[in-house]
């Protein structure tokens, strides 16, 4: 008995070392040390999901999301590729296709893992892993389409696999019995159902007849002679004082419901649809409500409701996904957003927001609202927010910037100073400014990059800041379109140790307020630069590292 006790505690100890010791085991992960590129492929991907966890398996980044009420995880690329999505399904609730093969094939298995899965180019499907019930069994890996039939698409083995069918003959054939059991009756219900609605029509039509008929008019009884069983002499003559019969008049056919959208637009049918436009929308929707198309200037744009949000995704006709709008709760308007319009229009109040997202990663966010003073008289100002939150720019109904006398108002001094921090000047933030061959220089270079501001810092130096997927960046060329340096934000919690150490002891009054990696292409220098900021005085001051982390003069 103490033997074989023994023996089960050292199996379990060794499955749970080989558990521990998989390199794809799972790695529980920070928000913070999860890379930039994979946060923003999530966010490309799934911006509105909830993100529960971060988890690391092999060489990918795993996020534990929440969608509504769907949970489920999502598999990123160490270099910020978008890999796949499994979202949750109860075993229970698969459809009996799935689960009738899954019984006839793997007798004794469990489903381990039951999931729809979303993947580039591919329709979404049902994905599942099925293995015996015991410690360390490794899973089969089935995929089923999720309609029709529910066909099966693919079925991967692990090695060594033993066929369970040849081990369990008998088990499998009350599988197959019972599902042509549970077939036979899917198709007497659906027999019934048909002779259901046949009879139903058939007596619908006789009703219809039935109400058509007028009854004939009684006969004048005072003409009748004395003898009312004799037939009248002339059979033709008494069928003339017959009504004659109604004929039943064909029922009007209801038109169907014209669909429009806000401009106007009328929906077109969904059979219309390419097929590959329609599996473009399938990857960035998962479960649309109330789904209209519409067909604008070639574009199919898809409304629908996703997660009981107002949606409208634009698809080019070859499937190529364009942008995707969604009408936002006030909710959304958070972070930086909030904060500028607090500090800028305080008493504000919400109207509307959408966000955009662009494929090509130039997303903003509009916030629709009413100033304090504009309220009464239903004004709306306008702002849009990029992806980070940062103001791009105002559209406001009671001012211009800088006004018709050239007298900056409050409000537009408010501005200036904003877009200073940002180091965004608005006297200087004009690209036809900039020369030609700097402009081309700075394309050459990022082709795909469109939200550019360019800056002129008094030398010659041309300043083009932008967005990418590692976030804010600046590029600084001469006159000669020579790019001479490169700056890209670092986040605040990867300075080095070695560096916050120095200003806790070196400038204890300031606060880290942010930091950039600077290379210096003719010299080949690279450094850090980090931006203090006294609490007092607000102050800022500028400091440089070199990359071991020691101060220098740059």
């Amino acid at each position: 008995m103490k033997n074989t006790i023994l023996s089960t505690l050292l199996f379990v100890v060794i499955q749970l070392v080989n558990v521990n010791f998989n390199p794809v085991s799972a790695q529980k992960l920070k928000a913070s040390d999860v890379p930039a590129d994979v946060v923003q492929a999530l966010e490309e991907q799934y911006s509105y999901v909830k993100v529960t966890g971060w988890v690391k398996e092999g060489s990918q980044y795993v996020a534990n999301i929440k969608d509504g009420t769907a949970s489920g995880k999502v598999y990123i690329s160490g270099s910020g590729n978008w890999i796949r999505t499994l979202f949750s399904v109860p075993a229970n609730e698969l459809p009996s296709a799935i689960t009738d093969y899954v019984k006839a094939n793997y007798p004794e298995y469990v489903i381990s893992v039951s999931a729809l899965e979303e993947k580039e180019d591919v329709s979404t499907h049902y994905y599942l892993e099925v293995k015996e019930d015991a410690v360390g069994a490794s899973p089969s890996v089935l995929t089923f389409a999720s309609t029709g039939q529910n066909k099966l698409l693919s079925r991967q083995d692990p090695a060594g696999f033993k066929d369970p069918t040849v081990k369990h003959p008998d088990k499998i054939e009350q599988a197959k019995a019972a599902a042509a059991e549970r077939q036979a009756e899917r198709a007497e219900a659906a027999k019934r159902e048909a002779e259901e609605k046949a009879a139903a029509e058939k007596a619908a039509k006789e009703a219809a007849k039935a109400a058509a008929k007028t009854p004939a008019k009684p006969a004048n009884t005072a003409s009748k002679p004395a003898n009312t069983t004799a037939k009248p002499a002339n059979s033709t003559a008494a069928k003339t004082n017959e009504q004659p019969k109604k004929e039943a008049k064909p029922k009007k056919e209801k038109p169907e419901p014209v669909v429009k959208d806000e401009h106007g637009n009328i929906a077109i049918k969904a059979n219309t649809v390419p097929e590959v436009v329609s599996k473009a929308l399938a990857k960035k929707v998962l479960h649309p409500a109330e789904l209209n198309w519409f067909l604008v200037d070639s574009v199919y744009i898809a409304r629908c409701l996703n997660q009981d949000k107002k949606t409208a995704v634009y698809i080019k006709p070859n499937g190529v996904w364009e942008k995707t709008l969604t009408i936002m709760p006030e909710e959304s308007v958070t972070g930086l957003m909030s904060k500028h319009l607090n500090d800028f229009y305080p008493g504000w109040r919400f109207k509307s927001a959408v966000k955009e997202q662009r494929a090509d990663k130039n997303d903003k966010t509009m916030v629709e609202f009413y100033e304090k003073a504009n309220y009464k008289a239903k004004l709306v100002t306008t702002v849009f927010f990029d992806k980070a939150g940062k103001l791009i720019r105002t559209v406001d109904p009671d001012y211009e910037l800088g006004g018709n006398d050239k007298k900056e108002s409050a409000e537009d001094d408010a501005l200036n100073k904003y877009y200073e921090k940002m180091n965004m000047s608005l006297d200087n933030n004009d690209a036809s400014n900039v020369p030609e061959n700097v402009k081309a220089a700075f394309k050459l270079k990022y082709p795909k990059v469109n939200n550019e501001v360019w800056t002129e810092d008094g030398y010659m130096n041309y300043i083009a800041a932008f967005y990418t997927t590692r976030g804010k960046e600046f590029c600084v060329y001469n006159s000669y379109g020579e790019l001479t340096e490169t700056w890209v934000l670092g986040k605040n919690d990867n300075l080095s140790a070695t560096i916050q150490d120095y200003l806790k002891k070196e400038h204890k009054s300031c606060k880290l307020k942010e930091f950039y990696t600077v290379k210096r292409l003719a010299d080949k220098l690279t450094a850090y630069k980090v931006i203090v900021v006294d609490k007092k005085t607000q102050e800022e001051q500028e400091l440089w590292f070199n990359l071991s982390g020691r101060p220098i003069e740059y």
